[in-house]
C-alpha cells in the first residue's frame, strides 16, 4: 500500500527539480518508482480520488458542498428534510437516485449533519409517542376522577 503522505512529498520534491529523478526520489521515499512517474505526471490518482470518481454517486468534492449546503439552510432555520436532500442530490446528478441513498449519507455524515429533521428518529421515541398510548393514559385518569367523584358524592354526603 502506498503511503500518501510520502507520495505527496515525492510529488512536491520532484517538482522542485527542472528534470524529474524518479529512481533517486523513489528510493529516497521507499516508493515504486513507477507508480511516483505515473501519479506525477497525472497518469493515476490516489484509491480515494479514483473511488470518488467513478464509485461514488457524488465526488467528494460535491459532498462537502452539500453538506456546506446543509449547514447554511440549518443556521437560517430550514433544516432540509430528507425529500428537500434527495431532490438536491437529484439535481446535482441529473438522474433518479436509490431509496436508501439520503440515509447511507446521512448516517456517513452524522457528525456534521446538525439538521433535525436528517437524524433518525429513535424507535423506542416513536413508539411512546403512538397516539393509543394517550389515549389509554386519559382513559385511566377519566375513570379514576369518576371512581373518586362518585366515592366522594355518595360517601360524604
Amino acid at each position: 500500500m502506498v503511503n500518501e503522505a510520502d507520495l505527496e512529498k515525492a510529488i512536491s520534491d520532484l517538482k522542485s527539480q527542472k528534470k524529474p529523478q524518479y529512481g533517486e526520489i523513489a528510493d529516497k521515499y521507499n516508493l515504486d518508482r513507477s507508480t511516483l512517474k505515473r501519479r506525477f505526471l497525472h497518469q493515476t490518482v490516489s484509491n480515494q480520488e479514483a473511488h470518488s470518481i467513478h464509485q461514488k454517486l457524488l465526488t467528494d468534492a460535491q459532498e462537502e458542498t452539500l453538506l456546506d449546503h446543509i449547514a447554511k439552510l440549518t443556521a437560517r432555520g430550514i433544516p432540509p428534510t430528507p425529500q428537500i436532500l434527495k431532490n438536491l442530490v437529484v439535481e446535482i446528478v441529473e438522474h433518479p437516485i436509490g431509496e436508501c441513498w439520503v440515509r447511507r449519507f446521512c448516517a456517513r455524515y452524522r457528525e456534521r449533519i446538525a439538521s433535525i429533521y436528517l437524524q433518525g428518529i429513535d424507535h423506542k421515541r416513536k413508539m411512546a409517542d403512538n397516539s393509543k398510548y394517550y389515549e389509554h393514559y386519559f382513559e385511566i385518569v377519566r375513570d379514576f376522577i369518576e371512581y373518586f367523584l362518585f366515592y366522594y358524592v355518595y360517601c360524604f354526603y
